[in-house]
């Protein structure tokens, strides 16, 4: 199989998503050149093709392959996100983070960086880095307003929670509220009722914490975070009163989170009322 052959055989697999035999042609393609140049490319179209594959160590690999053979590389933003998501997908969050802060160095104005954006603001929220977020996030709205309502509602989660971790309570719920307005299915509508029990159960408005709660795992029965729901219930009943069913839902919530997040907060309320 002639070089030539192999890398247009290769990107027709890629191109008809045959990952497999993608990955199979490139690396025959790669043995089969010695310039530097091209091989920089094939290491480049390789790294999707991991990628693709789920193959993320790999994708990583080849992308750092394809900027060692050319410094020049004239799609260097698409390797660094790329490599920036396989990170995120492996779990090593600060390897991603640096390698997304790295891609938008280079673009972020761009409709593909624009996923750069999105992802590297939902790092930083994930570690409580909320201004960094915030700015992200208003910066790829605009975007995602015009293009994909689902990422679109997705900022509006994000934002909102941002907000409230700020205590800025009248705009979080304003933001929550724009993003119920906005959701068209359940799992959309009950993550804006999610955002607005917590900002009852600040204000100590605990009936409507407890039916915000319920209305959130009625509209998804399998709601991402019902150990949040269920502490928020148990609080707000014990808040109001109401002991008899915090007990009933204290004895629910240690046996389905024995080691949960709420456990300490839980027992102290626990062992108030036993006093």
């Amino acid at each position: 199989m002639e070089k030539q052959n192999a890398l247009e055989m290769a990107r027709k697999y890629l191109s008809n998503q045959n990952y497999q035999k993608a990955k199979e042609t490139y690396l025959q393609a790669l043995k089969e050149t010695t310039d530097d140049q091209t091989r920089a490319f094939i290491w480049a179209e390789l790294s999707w093709t991991f990628y693709n594959l789920q193959s993320f160590q790999s994708c990583i690999e080849a992308a750092e392959n394809c900027l060692d053979l050319n410094a020049d590389y004239n799609a260097k933003e698409d390797l660094y996100r790329l490599i920036g998501f396989s990170y995120m997908s492996m779990g090593q969050d600060q390897k991603a983070i640096e390698n997304l802060e790295q891609s938008i160095r280079i673009d972020r104005s761009s409709v593909k960086q624009q996923y750069a954006l999105f992802n590297l603001a939902k790092l930083y929220f994930k570690h409580q880095k909320y201004q960094q977020a915030w700015e992200l996030l208003n910066e790829a709205e605009g975007f995602f307003f015009q293009n994909d309502k689902d990422y679109w509602l997705s900022i509006l989660y994000m934002k909102g929670f941002v907000k409230y971790y700020q205590n800025q309570l009248n705009e979080a719920e304003r933001i929550f509220e724009e993003l119920l307005e906005n959701a068209p299915g359940g799992k959309q509508r009950a993550s804006a009722l999610f955002g607005l029990a917590f900002i009852a159960f600040d204000r100590k408005d605990y009936l409507k914490t407890i039916n915000l709660c319920e209305a959130t795992a009625k509209l998804d029965e399998n709601f991402y975070d019902k150990e949040t729901l269920g502490f928020l219930t148990a609080a707000s009943f014990h808040y109001l009163g109401r002991n008899d069913v915090f007990e009933k839902y204290y004895q629910q919530m240690i046996k389905t989170y024995p080691e949960g997040r709420y456990r300490k907060e839980l027992d102290m309320i626990k062992s108030k009322i036993s006093n």
